[in-house]
């Protein structure tokens, strides 16, 4: 299967998690992805613990497939470099604070004059403007200023990172719809993606009934109602019970053998009471006992798995969804399949191991290399 974005070039300046997810989706898309990565290190994802063969595992796991150029951007050459590069790029996306790339006279003005086609997305954490928008963050700031902290029954860190993820995905959707306008229009445009913003659509439903006036179920979705919540079964395992609609909530309560908790179960003054009713419920079991009982019931029922269970639970085996790499970091295959394929899974690049190879596809003789080397304004 020839991949959609195959013939693409993009060139990858972001570091950590959402830049990493969003390239690697259009890498598995089959974009050929440049990381230019800075001589103090490179992405600090790659020297994250735990190391496994001497890289971060957080940084095998989220960029397969891509190439690693070390290019200094703080050299006035490094930045004629970076500009030669984008002038044959279809993409560039950056993650730095806004007005960075302009003080590296490598912003979306100066590039769209060499290369009117380009597409340059800029994924910070708060967005080009607006009161926060010089300020440092990360996915816990963002979550809690969008609500997503405070809507839960105990303000918590989550157990994912929501707007780093939200973020990526929002990135790559909007590259791609770049791209598609390019074909009809030839112009490219500049994409301004916050991961604050990204995270906003997670409480689109929350937000509708903090406003509604009236008296209806309050945080619905978020562990305010009993019929969908995590309870605590007898061998201390947690289980998700999520029988929101009525014939989900009536197989239920006939799997359970109390059809006396059908009626009025959306009632807000009967929240505590059934809630309570199936805390104690839930106590009585196992959750590998609950699993025989309710699985089957067609009730919205799951048991609560810890990331190593959710590697091996049977579904996300049976989609080869994660696994393991020959070095043992697990991957995850991009959730976006077409006609079935599953893109192979190949190493994440050494640092710098692409950059001899990179800059002669863009022109650079050996022996210009090897100036740019000796002057660090590259590495290899």
């Amino acid at each position: 299967m020839t991949r959609p974005l195959a013939g693409i070039r993009i060139l990858d300046l972001t570091r950590l998690l959402p830049g990493g997810v969003c390239t690697m989706l259009l890498a598995d898309m089959g974009a050929e992805i440049i990381k230019i990565e800075a001589p103090d290190g490179g992405d600090y994802a790659r020297w994250m613990p735990p190391l496994i063969d001497g890289q971060g595992a957080y940084f095998a796991a989220t960029n397969r497939g891509k190439k690693s150029v070390i290019l200094n951007l703080k050299d006035a050459q490094g930045q004629a470099i970076l500009r030669r590069m984008a002038a044959r790029a279809d993409v560039l996306i950056e993650s730095y604070r806004p007005g960075v790339m302009d003080r590296l006279n490598v912003g979306y003005e100066a590039l769209k004059k060499l290369n009117p086609r380009l597409i340059f997305c800029a994924l910070s954490g708060w967005g080009a403007d607006g009161a926060y928008a010089e300020r440092s963050g990360h996915d816990l700031n963002y979550a809690s200023v969008a609500g997503l902290i405070g809507e839960m029954n105990t303000p918590q860190p989550m157990g994912g990172q929501v707007a780093d993820i939200g973020g990526a995905y929002a990135a790559a959707a909007g590259i791609s719809a770049a791209l598609v306008g390019r074909e009809r229009t030839g112009e490219g445009a500049f994409l301004d993606i916050s991961l604050f913003e990204s995270a906003l659509p997670f409480m689109a439903l929350a937000w509708v009934e903090s406003v509604l006036p009236g008296d209806h179920t309050r945080g619905g979705l978020s562990g305010k109602v009993a019929c969908y919540n995590v309870y605590t079964a007898l061998d201390g395992r947690a289980v998700a019970l999520a029988a929101l609609e009525p014939k989900f909530w009536a197989n239920f309560c006939g799997a359970v053998g109390r059809p006396d908790l059908i009626d009025g179960y959306t009632d807000p003054g009967r929240q505590r009471y059934l809630t309570d009713e199936l805390a104690q419920m839930f106590a009585l079991k196992t959750a590998d006992e609950w699993g025989e009982l309710l699985e089957g019931a067609d009730c919205c029922f799951t048991r609560v798995n810890t990331p190593a269970q959710a590697l091996n639970d049977p579904h996300v085996r049976g989609r080869q969804a994660l696994g393991l790499t020959w070095s043992g970091v697990p991957y995850l295959h991009s959730p976006i399949r077409m006609s079935g394929d599953l893109p192979s899974i190949t190493p994440a690049p050494g640092y710098g191991e692409h950059t001899r190879a990179v800059l002669l596809d863009f022109g650079y003789t050996d022996a210009e290399i090897d100036v740019l080397c000796a002057a660090s304004v590259i590495k290899e």
